[in-house]
């Protein structure tokens, strides 16, 4: 033993960073430019994307979280990550459009549709989300190792939690520093395929300390309550769980890496496979997750040990796997956070060096000096999640929704944008600011309870479209060429370019126009995106089915 841990642990983790670092620096060979560093040149197929949408959206955060709060609420914990289920089948209808608006940075296309104020106004919030949501990261990683090495409930524990931290934090600072983007999708291929086995490797073992599902049941059963309901009112009540459906896929809209997940694939094609069942992966992996966390739980009531919430994953690694699997385990926690760390620091960092860096304070910067600075501006933002992280190390689960939360709030914009012709920057603004103002009324300065969850997600949804709304319609509507150049390029398919010098009504004419009234502007979705679209929800369906059949 060295440090807490197993030798047999310490020779897979070395072995595995020594690995990811080397493939960091390999990467450094194909950037050369802007879109190299952030969009891997638009080279990858669909496996490549598959993973790379995975690996960006799974992170230690997700099974951590999920573990978390099932030692609390039981299996209701489920929507800690399910919380995306019901917005993913949109994924396939948002990939293609995403992708079709031919930009580097989703703050190119705040630019594009709303102007240049417009654009910072979406960074400021974008990265605010988005330092939440790697100081979410950082805190599971942290909590894990913390976990597998026995140090959660120590005299020495916070000790131990910077010590982890900090060394967490450096290492993929400089694996991002080198690798961008394409460092990001090479290492989500790796720790993907890893943590869907890792994933599923310590439920038999847990199982056997339970007497299998019938044992967990009936444990988790004699406690009364509602550990084995999927629907807690105390925590994710049914209308909680709807609001979060639709909260996700605005959220999703206001991904900054939501241009590498939907674009870096050569084609159309690519991006909209690997969006939609990158995730798919992810939903069917929280199952195995949250059945991990219901049998911990109850081994932990047999046992009368001591339950450490945020620790719960860690925890169950130490007790249940072997030192080598516990070695592979900690990697693939770790690689998942560098992956998920990297994605961020690229696309945070491209937001500032693409569009406030070379649009105000040096419109004549190379190539070069924008990925120079681009690398630099990663730093700083790690630096800034790392004291988030710190602040925030006394609940996971709060610094997850919060940045679910924080994102949509300028989702709601993107999404009217996409839908809506009237729609300008006034009603941009309107809408961005007045959810950021009920988001931190209902969540900060009101006092919360777990039984207002509800309300600090669909009233500041309500704001925002609201604000929207009333925004644009008491002024000047958007300029008529900007809306027909925006909206004749996200109808225009990739390979098509030759349709983007027609007018709007000859790029996408009236037969294929579906719903028009009020300045809306819906084109009749082809056969491949509703058909693509009932396939993903049937699956999504077929997740919650086979979770309720576990439980019953």
């Amino acid at each position: 033993m060295f440090l807490g841990l197993h030798y047999a642990i310490w020779i897979v983790l070395v072995l595995y960073f020594v690995g990811m670092l080397l493939m960091g620096w390999w990467s450094k060979r194909g950037i050369r430019n802007q879109e190299g560093y952030l969009l891997g040149n638009r080279r990858f197929g669909v496996p490549m994307m598959v993973m790379h949408a995975f690996g960006a959206g799974t992170h230690p955060g997700n099974v951590a979280g999920v573990m978390s709060q099932a030692v609390v609420s039981g299996a209701s914990s489920i929507w800690v990550s399910w919380m995306w289920m019901f917005g993913t089948p949109f994924y396939w209808i948002i990939a293609p459009i995403v992708r079709r608006m031919r930009c580097l940075t989703m703050a190119d296309f705040f630019r594009e549709r709303f102007g240049r104020a417009a654009s910072v106004l979406y960074i400021i919030v974008a990265a605010v989300g988005m330092i939440v949501f790697l100081a979410g990261v950082l805190l599971a990683t942290t909590r894990t190792v913390q976990g597998v090495m026995g140090k959660a409930a120590t005299q020495d524990s916070e000790i131990w939690f910077f010590s982890i931290l900090f060394v967490s934090t450096a290492v993929f600072i400089i694996y991002s520093y080198w690798g961008g983007i394409i460092a990001a999708i090479r290492t989500d291929m790796i720790q993907g395929l890893m943590i869907i086995a890792l994933s599923f490797i310590a439920i038999p073992v847990a199982l056997g300390r339970v007497d299998g599902l019938a044992g967990m049941r009936a444990t988790l059963g004699a406690q009364g309550g509602s550990y084995l309901g999927l629907f807690d009112p105390t925590h994710f009540s049914l209308l909680t769980v709807l609001l979060l459906c639709i909260n996700a896929p605005l959220t999703a809209l206001a991904f900054p890496h939501l241009m590498s997940v939907c674009a870096a694939g050569r084609t159309e094609w690519e991006g909209r496979v690997g969006f939609t069942y990158g995730n798919i992966l992810k939903r069917i992996c929280t199952i195995g997750w949250c059945v991990l966390g219901l049998c911990w739980l109850a081994y932990l009531l047999n046992t009368g040990s001591t339950i450490h919430k945020d620790a719960a994953f860690g925890d169950s690694i130490r007790e249940l796997l072997s030192p080598v699997l516990q070695g592979v385990m900690l990697a693939c926690v770790m690689a998942a956070a560098m992956s998920s760390g990297d994605a961020v620091q690229v696309t945070v960092a491209g937001l500032f060096s693409q569009n406030i860096y070379r649009a105000y304070l040096n419109p004549r910067a190379d190539q070069k000096q924008l990925v120079h600075v681009t690398r630099i501006i990663g730093v700083v933002i790690a630096l800034l999640a790392l004291g988030a992280a710190m602040l925030m190390r006394s609940n996971l689960v709060k610094a997850i929704l919060d940045y679910f939360n924080i994102l949509s709030l300028v989702g709601i914009s993107t999404a009217i944008g996409i839908l809506w012709r009237r729609m300008n920057t006034t009603g941009m603004f309107c809408s961005t600011i007045s959810a950021v103002v009920t988001f931190i009324l209902t969540r900060y300065v009101i006092e919360y309870t777990s039984e207002m969850r509800a309300i600090t997600i669909g009233i500041p949804i309500l704001t925002g479209v609201a604000g929207g709304v009333l925004g644009s319609l008491l002024t000047k509507p958007p300029r008529p060429e900007t809306i027909e150049k925006f909206f004749r390029k996200i109808y225009v398919p990739i390979g098509q370019e030759e349709k983007l010098e027609l007018s709007l009504d000859e790029a996408v004419p009236q037969s294929r126009r579906w719903l028009t009234a009020g300045g809306l502007f819906i084109v009749k979705p082809s056969r491949q995106s509703w058909v693509g679209f009932l396939i993903t929800l049937g699956i999504c369906l077929a997740c919650v089915l086979v979770m309720l059949a576990i439980l019953k």
